[in-house]
């Protein structure tokens, strides 16, 4: 009898075990393959090539205004220095934070979605990127503000201003006597108000470039955002003897906020229609919609090019609806848009800022001559990672990128390239010239390019006869794309930034699914979107609030199109270290070293290594 209660003992014991055992396997394969699902938070900057790896772990990130390193400026420099591929500035800082967070990613890996919500009722949940940029700033902040409270609150007299470019401090942290051509120069911004209190969240938009005006060389620099008032900024030395550092506040954070509220609101911008009848003639006003209610109104749908955006119209009396002729808006209306908006709030427009640039600026360096080998570049394509430099002008018609394989085109490589390929494009006056460089053809020139709609400025265009960028993907065919790769420039910039952001957000989903029909159908096909540059130079930045939307909707063409094969042809920093008039249409340099970049993203098979 004992014998048997003992062998009935060791064979629950046994299933048991097993039970435990299939547990924690199946727990494993599960945990493994949710983690790897997982979307990575803060790739404010990433890290892409080799090149950068030796160089930062040069540079010690402080956030005071004496030498004594802080935790996070350590860890910041560790983690750019040993992660090569991919790799992100903001992580945890401390020892108490990584188990937190490990804690979390356990927790999300093993349990159900924490915000199941996001699947079934995700409408104005906005809220999730605050909560985002609060983790942000806590995992940047170095446990700076705990303290133990013995009374509910600390209690005074204060005020906190904007960040102040008197006040404001600039910190070079790169060792001045040892800065070598072909290294990083790493500047340090500890920002700060009026008052001169410290500013403890980020969000400032700040501009940066270095130059050497009498060699014609100079480069932007990459500002990482720390989120705590501290700024990083890292500069390529691409030569050597002077350089000075200039460095602008364009946007403070309360302006930023302010034109994300009010430029980007529904019927912000409006559009003048033209009705006739063919006897009579007659005015009205227009605008998009995506969200409200309206009444009596004439309404034009496109959902497969603007999803649930309406361009509606005041419905005139007398006048039926397909009796609208063309459509137009004057391009002052759209210069004119921040600064009616300006003067509801001046109190944030004070004057302060005029001029920009920071006090301590300009900073003047000496760069050594070294021998420097060339960077090790990937070839340009879809999902370039965006590195610590875009590149360097070597003299004022020639810029050297930094973030691909590029080259100084010669002509036939040109014609080899483009002799198998057919081109379409539809945007702004600022994308048909660069098209034009691939099109030898004036008949193809006329009936390729297409201007996107409803456009601002220029001439009253008869609506019925525009072609919206979805529609015009849909209509190549499997059949067109057979005997040639087709490719297709698009941009969406300078004329949405009267859009409502919704509205802009849903015509690139829109046109995303498009391109996803068209590669399904034609593999080989290429999509170039060109990004938005700024329209003023480093010191004017501020006196249009319009260059803040053209950065933000490059942030949003990021997010819709990046990870399906679209290519990114980013001149940001090409445009704002550049020593031309920084204007809509750029100087010609500037052009064809666009157009070079463009090419080597087309046919990067064509750009010989140096």
């Amino acid at each position: 009898m004992p014998y048997s209660r003992l062998a009935h003992t060791l064979e629950r014991l046994y299933w048991v075990c097993l039970g435990f055992g299939i547990g924690y396997v199946i727990s494993q394969w599960h945990s493994g393959e949710l983690r790897s699902s997982l979307p990575i938070k803060d790739d404010l900057v990433t890290i892409s090539h080799d090149v950068f790896k030796n160089e930062i772990s040069k540079h010690t990130l402080i956030t005071s205004h004496n030498n004594v390193s802080s935790p996070r400026s350590e860890r910041v420099t560790k983690e750019l220095a040993n992660e090569t591929t991919s790799t992100t500035i903001n992580k945890a800082t401390n020892p108490a934070k990584v188990v937190t967070m490990k804690a979390q990613e356990v927790y999300r890996s093993t349990h159900v979605d924490l915000y199941p919500y996001r699947k079934y009722d995700p409408l104005a949940m906005e809220w999730i990127n605050t909560v985002e940029e609060m983790e942000w700033i806590h995992r940047n902040s170095y446990n700076e503000d705990k303290k133990d409270y013995k009374k509910p609150f600390d209690h005074g007299t204060g005020e906190m201003w904007s960040t102040s470019v008197i006040k404001t401090r600039v910190i070079v942290k790169t060792d001045r006597n040892d800065i070598r051509k072909g290294s990083y120069i790493c500047v340090e911004i500890e920002t700060f108000d009026d008052n001169g209190r410290k500013r403890k969240r980020g969000g400032d938009f700040f501009t940066a470039n270095m130059a050497n005006v009498a060699l014609q060389k100079s480069t932007a620099g990459r500002v990482v955002d720390h989120g705590n008032g501290t700024y990083s900024v890292f500069f390529y030395a691409a030569w050597s003897g002077e350089a000075q550092i200039d460095i602008a506040l364009s946007f403070p954070r309360e302006i930023i906020i302010h034109t994300k509220n009010t430029m980007r609101r529904e019927e912000l911008q409006g559009f003048a229609a033209n009705y006739s009848d063919g006897k009579w003639n007659a005015e009205t006003r227009c605008s998009l919609i995506n969200e409200g209610v309206w009444s009596d109104r004439c309404e034009y749908i496109n959902p497969n090019a603007l999803g649930k955006t309406v361009f509606a119209c005041v419905k005139l009396p007398y006048f039926s609806c397909d009796q609208l002729i063309n459509v137009w808006s004057k391009g002052a209306g759209l210069n004119r848009l921040p600064l009616d908006e300006k003067q509801k709030v001046q109190y944030i427009y004070d004057g302060r800022y005029s001029p920009n640039t920071l006090k301590e600026t300009p900073i003047k360096l000496k760069i050594l001559e070294a021998e420097v080998s060339p960077p090790k570049l990937p070839p340009c394509g879809p999902d370039v990672p965006i590195p610590l430099s875009s590149g360097y002008w070597e003299n004022s018609s020639v810029f050297v990128p930094l973030v691909c394989q590029s080259q100084q085109w010669r002509q036939q490589d040109i014609d080899n390239c483009i002799a198998d390929k057919e081109f379409f494009s539809v945007g702004d006056s600022t994308l048909g010239p660069l098209v034009k460089w691939f099109l030898k053809s004036p008949e193809l020139r006329e009936s390729n390019i297409y201007f996107m709609t409803p456009r601002l400025a220029g001439p009253r265009v008869k609506i019925f006869e525009t072609i919206f960028e979805a529609d015009l993907i849909d209509k190549i065919s499997k059949r067109n794309c057979q005997s040639k790769t087709h490719v297709v420039f698009l941009n969406f910039c300078f004329h949405f930034a009267g859009w409502s952001t919704r509205a802009y957000v849903e015509r690139l989903v829109r046109v995303n699914l498009a391109i996803l029909r068209l590669l399904q159908r034609c593999p080989n096909s290429k999509i170039m979107i060109k990004l938005a540059h700024s329209r003023e130079n480093l010191y004017k930045e501020q006196r249009n609030n319009l260059n803040w939307i053209y950065y933000d909707m490059n942030r949003i063409a990021r997010r819709v199109f990046g990870g399906t094969g679209v290519l990114f042809l980013d001149l940001w920093d090409m445009i704002n270290s550049s020593f031309q008039e920084n204007t809509i249409h750029m100087h010609g340099a500037v052009a064809q070293q666009e157009f070079y970049l463009a090419i080597s993203y087309i046919c990067p098979e064509y750009v010989k290594l140096q």
